[in-house]
């Protein structure tokens, strides 16, 4: 048996390993092996050379702010996930670390908004709830030549769409419980970056607050990298195909889908209430990314840290839908939408 290796990598769920010095360390809240594995992957696909991994993609968020001092500025686009801005506005600020939502369709807005105390540009490339594309490079090129950090959610493209590294970012952000999981069965996060200075603060900071993904989590995550591409495209295949057929439909209004991913937004017509009741195969759920359809109602489920003028202005309103695409026969899921649009 000594002459076999596993095709499918060792899971280590050791909490503590024996030393042969006493200042080596050893205990698996600083490393894993199992953990150390998938952070080495994840930092490959993203094109990155190192990977801190946690127990969400929040998790993550909350330790790439504590890397932060008081009185350093970010500035967040305004359309982000509601847990980004909740840790902004309600923990954050009271820690005196201060942030501008900034309407990031036009540079000149974001340049306004740069003071001296600016120290972190905060956006989702592909925006959530309405999936608006924003582009890094162009963003880079405004902060080249500072001492502003650019940090990219690329949660919702995946590595397999965009690589926001080689586009001019500093940190890249996964909530690996979406399509990276792809499963609806783990919840993690990820922080990618190649500035060695900046990884030692934040693999301190991994270390001390403690909240890291499992090994049995960082192990089914490997399990599903595997098949992440060939997920990645099929879902990519079938929004193209729901799209078009919403685009079509006489009760559909806009539609917001980029040609990637498998994440379409829109608004529709009818009775918003009356359309989810009506759904079979298509699951109510917060979440997104996994191998089963699921739409979420934003206005009712996530945006609860935006006012009432915020939200209007933005359009997100009582009519507007985030469907994720899964991997079912795309004419299942159409006719499911149809019958409910009926």
């Amino acid at each position: 048996m000594k002459n076999l290796k596993p095709i499918t990598p060792d899971l280590t769920l050791s909490t503590t390993f024996a030393q042969q010095k006493p200042e080596q360390g050893g205990y698996s809240r600083v490393d894993n092996p199992t953990r150390l594995l998938l952070e080495q992957k994840l930092a490959k696909l993203e094109k990155g050379k190192f990977s801190l991994t946690f127990s969400s993609g929040s998790a993550a968020a909350t330790t790439m702010l504590l890397s932060l001092k008081v009185n350093d500025h970010i500035i967040c686009s305004q359309d982000v996930y509601d847990g980004t801005l909740r840790l902004l506005e309600k923990v954050f600020n009271k820690l005196k670390i201060d942030f501008s939502l900034v309407n990031f369709s036009n540079l000149e807005n974001i340049k306004k908004a740069i003071n001296p105390n600016t120290k972190l540009i905060w956006f989702e490339n592909l925006t959530n709830p309405l999936l608006k594309q924003i582009n890094t490079t162009e963003i880079s090129k405004l902060v080249k030549n500072t001492n502003i950090k650019i940090l990219v959610d690329n949660t919702f493209a995946t590595p397999i769409f965009k690589n926001p590294l080689i586009k001019g970012a500093d940190i890249v952000l996964h909530s690996l419980t979406k399509f990276i999981g792809g499963h609806h069965d783990v919840t993690a996060g990820t922080l990618i970056l190649n500035n060695q200075k900046l990884f030692n603060k934040l693999k301190f900071l991994q270390h001390t607050i403690g909240a890291i993904p499992s090994p049995f989590d960082c192990f089914q995550i490997m399990q599903h990298l595997k098949t992440l591409s060939l997920r990645m495209k099929h879902h990519q295949k079938n929004a193209r195909k729901i799209a078009k057929f919403l685009q079509n439909h006489p009760q559909a209004g806009q539609v917001s889908f980029p040609g990637f991913s498998g994440i379409i937004s829109f608004w529709l017509k009818t009775n918003p209430n009356s359309f989810l009741k009506k759904l079979k195969l298509i699951k109510i759920a917060h979440s997104l990314g996994g191998t089963e359809t699921t739409i979420l109602h934003p206005i009712s489920m996530m945006t609860l840290s935006l006012s009432e003028k915020q939200k209007q202005k933005m359009k997100i309103t009582k009519n507007l839908f985030r469907l994720s695409v899964g991997l079912e026969n795309h004419h299942l899921i159409i006719n499911d939408l149809n019958q409910a649009l009926k």
